[in-house]
């Protein structure tokens, strides 16, 4: 047994299977006729349950998908298009449930109507509604007619399981037929099987122990493998002497390669630490470990210049942005001192002239002059209170804070009221209720300012009849929504994409620095983890501001 080669013992076992393999057919074919007919009968059966599960069970799947992409959409436009698909879903399905009977038709009704109510709710801008009653009310209708759906399902797959049941009978006795001469061919085929695949087992265990050592080898790198030794002369024995020389090879490669990784990683260490004076200096077999040994030094040759260079590179722009964001904002601070200091200014030039007229006619007594005094140190103090109130307003938070959102949007709003009248701007500030937010208050105001004072710009230099400003907030489930909608025409839509980003201005270059939007994008979203979105209406263009409300706001600052 052992001097027969592989492919003449794998033969004889073989035939013999073949010749079983043979009368098994034989047996097979007769009963495969059978096998037919009864198959053929419960495909019918199942024919019905597949028509319920293609032609209305996936079908409202794919509906309720459509009404839940449909709450969940990021604009207008893509609304359009899946209200759309869902008014063609909701007809093919119409013609579909008028061929079942009246109780399933019921269901479908109600559940159509959840839908068309959804989308109502949308029509009136009613997100928030819209995403309670998909996953509530329009949801348990859903469910309602899904659980039809599969009760007749169920009905059909019930048939399906009685006619089973009578094939099932019916090829009980062709079974005892087939076990007995199954039975008695692998009997035989196991007996010889058995002989012949014992001794090469034997020897296929050998080599896979010697392979097991040699991977064990590869992973803890610690004993070298013992040869593997076969005594039997077939081609498994060849195999073991190939594998034999092969692996003392790869071992004495593999601990050559290990020491050039053990050097590898104390340069990547040494780099970690700052350090980068270390180099590869260990010969490595394998070409690849070759190339990454140059590679790494040319690298690192060049790492330091580079790092040092894009580091005073991103400084400097870093600094040109933020000088560029002082220099506009202190511009803009300038001119609202100027409209809040005109008025008061006049006055104190009135009284001044007053005293001087009296003076030259000896008409100036002490208690005119007393009055006067005291109506220009309230002038003053005005004044000075002005000043006040643009420092503090510039002055950057330090920490994250509760704060009231109405008082915040005052503040911004009290630094442009001056110059909104007197640019003739009519302004308006709703709010309904108390809302509180987790941030930075300074910079909340000074991002909404940055949105007030270029609506007021543009409402100016378009010079727009009847121009307004309306600021209004609204409270959600989760989050406050901040809004300001003007009348100034819009933006561009070839502008639109890029209105928030850095350097972009549509106004002329002596006029604007292009960072204002982009300061105020940053701080919504990256300080204050909220949501800064821009759209055309009729009129004009409609800012939207999405912060999370103060319970939420904790959750997303930990995270």
């Amino acid at each position: 047994m052992k001097k027969i080669q592989i492919k003449y013992k794998l033969f004889l076992l073989f035939s013999v299977s073949f010749i079983g393999m043979l009368i098994l057919a034989e047996r097979s074919f007769k009963l495969s006729q059978e096998n037919i007919s009864n198959a053929t009968t419960i495909f019918e059966n199942s024919q019905s349950t597949q028509h319920l599960q293609e032609n209305y069970i996936e079908p409202i799947n794919a509906l309720r998908e459509m009404s839940l992409s449909l709450v969940m959409s990021p604009n207008e436009d893509y609304r359009k298009t899946i209200e759309v698909d869902i008014m063609k879903q909701k007809e093919r399905l119409e013609e579909n449930f008028l061929k079942l009977d009246s109780k399933t038709y019921d269901f479908w009704k109600v559940y159509a109507s959840s839908v068309e109510k959804t989308c109502g709710y949308l029509a009136a801008h009613f997100e928030e509604g819209a995403f309670v009653y998909v996953n509530s009310i329009e949801r348990d209708h859903y469910y309602a007619l899904l659980n039809r759906l599969k009760a007749l399902q169920h009905d059909a797959v019930n048939q399906a399981e009685h006619n089973f049941a009578d094939i099932q009978t019916s090829a009980q006795a062709l079974k005892y037929e087939l076990a007995i001469l199954i039975l008695a061919l692998s009997s035989l085929v196991f007996t010889v099987g058995y002989l012949l695949s014992n001794h090469i087992v034997s020897s296929i265990l050998k080599l896979q122990e010697g392979l097991k050592d040699f991977f064990g080898y590869l992973e803890t790198k610690s004993v070298s493998p013992k040869p593997i030794e076969l005594t039997s002369r077939d081609e498994l024995e060849d195999m073991s002497q190939l594998l034999n020389r092969s692996i003392a090879k790869a071992s004495a490669n593999i601990e050559q390669d290990i020491v050039f990784v053990e050097d590898a990683i104390s340069v990547v260490n040494d780099l970690k630490m700052g350090k980068l004076s270390s180099r590869l200096h260990a010969t490595a077999q394998a070409q690849e470990l070759r190339l990454l040994k140059d590679v790494v030094n040319a690298m690192i040759d060049n790492l330091e210049s580079k790092i040092n260079e894009e580091i005073f590179k991103r400084s400097e722009q870093e600094k040109l942005l933020i000088q560029q964001s002082k220099l506009a904002s202190m511009g803009e601070m300038i001119g609202n001192i100027a409209h809040q200091w005109r008025q008061p200014l006049g006055e104190l030039s009135a009284l001044l002239i007053n005293l001087q007229v009296k003076h030259e006619f000896n008409d100036l007594d002490d208690a005119y002059m007393l009055t006067s005094i005291q109506q220009c140190v309230k002038i003053n103090a005005f004044m000075s209170g002005t000043i006040s109130d643009f420092q503090n307003f510039f002055k950057p938070s330090k920490e994250k804070e509760v704060f009231e959102i109405s008082e915040a949007c005052e503040r911004a709003i009290s630094i442009l009221q001056a110059s909104l009248k007197y640019h003739g701007i009519e302004f308006s500030f709703d709010i309904s209720e108390k809302m509180e937010v987790l941030g930075y208050p300074n910079e909340f105001a000074q991002a909404l300012l940055n949105i007030l004072s270029n609506s007021k710009d543009v409402l100016s230099e378009r010079e727009i009849s009847n121009p307004f400003i309306r600021l209004y907030l609204k409270k959600g489930y989760k989050y406050i929504l901040i809004v300001i909608e003007d009348n100034g025409g819009g933006i561009a839509s070839e502008h639109m994409d890029r209105i928030f980003e850095p350097y972009f201005t549509t106004k002329y270059a002596k006029q604007g620095t292009g960072i204002g939007l982009y300061m105020t994008k940053m701080i919504i979203e990256n300080n204050m983890g909220g949501v800064i979105n821009v759209k055309n209406t009729e009129s004009g263009a409609l800012f939207t501001i999405k912060l999370p409300s103060v319970m939420d706001a904790d959750t997303v600052d930990l995270a």
